[in-house]
């Protein structure tokens, strides 16, 4: 019940940060929501969060040559 109620939680947010990602005008109203929206708001949102946390190592390293990595080459 816990994590059903945790998962909710998780949706919920998301959604509403995707949903303030858009501007105001486009907005569709909370009321008019299907299951759509609320999936495209979600992944919205996640998208939007992801942008802000730390880089993955493994591409700050993308398209350089392995091997020597000194600067002066």
């Amino acid at each position: 019940m816990i994590s059903a109620l945790y998962v909710l939680t998780l949706i919920t947010v998301f959604a509403g940060i995707g949903r303030l990602s858009i501007p105001r005008r486009e907005r569709a109203p909370l009321s008019t929501w299907t299951l759509r929206d609320v999936y495209f708001n979600v992944r919205r949102g996640l998208a939007v969060v992801s942008g802000y946390g730390p880089p993955d190592p493994a591409s700050m390293h993308a398209g350089q040559p392995l091997g020597d990595s000194s600067p002066g080459r």
